[in-house]
């Protein structure tokens, strides 16, 4: 039922791109690049964990924000805890509190209602959406048409002028607000929306070339 009502939401918001302009990938100067973390700021998002944060793991800069506190709790739920708190280098598209509240939102349900064993498998396909191999700082973010990910599928990268969104044609695309918050496993960027992947098979084969910086296994 679950699985359905998601289905449901995503065609809904695939309708609402249908007229909107492809945006055409362009570099950005690091002026630019930094006003993606000023962004934050006028938000009102700190993110305490960005300041000397190298020593701590992906996981740890979740758990010791408030901001990310669903996003903490669902990776624990899904068993991902292990992945983002070892060694192989990571990037991780990390939706705040207030993205997956809007989530929750649209499907009527708690974190709790959410977080039950019957949706672990989906929970977790979703998370892995969020997470690409290899170390990518923004700069790399913003050069790259689209990104592979855990999940086997790509986020697809949209930028124009100093934004910078990511998602996919299916199920929309979210604010990039925040970047390069520096952890010893990889590197986190913050975005305002938690995204769906396509409905459609894994975009790549496992075969496929990587020249990721993913080469260092976990614990």
């Amino acid at each position: 039922m679950l699985l359905r009502t998601i289905t449901m939401l995503t065609l809904g918001l695939s309708l609402l791109l249908v007229g909107c302009n492809e945006a055409t990938n362009s570099d950005l100067s690091n002026e630019e690049l930094s006003q993606l973390n000023e962004t934050s700021q006028a938000n009102g998002l700190e993110y305490k964990a960005k300041k000397n944060s190298n020593s701590s793991t992906i996981l740890e800069i979740a758990a010791n924000n408030e901001d990310f506190s669903i996003l903490a709790q669902a990776v624990i739920f899904a068993n991902l805890d292990k992945a983002l708190d070892g060694k192989r280098q990571l990037t991780v598209f990390a939706p705040t509190n207030d993205a997956f509240e809007v989530l929750l939102s649209e499907l009527g349900l708690t974190a709790e209602e959410l977080l039950v064993e019957e949706n672990k498998n989906l929970v977790k396909s979703i998370l892995l959406y969020h997470v690409a191999p290899g170390n990518r700082p923004a700069e790399d973010v913003v050069d790259s048409d689209k990104i592979r990910t855990l999940s086997k599928k790509f986020i697809e990268v949209e930028v124009d002028n100093d934004s910078v969104q990511v998602g996919n044609d299916e199920n929309g695309f979210v604010n990039v607000i925040a970047t390069d918050i520096m952890a010893s496993n990889g590197v986190v960027h913050v975005i305002d929306g938690v995204m769906l992947p396509s409905a459609s098979k894994g975009d790549y084969d496992d075969d496929e070339e990587d020249d990721d910086d993913d080469s260092e296994d976990d614990d």
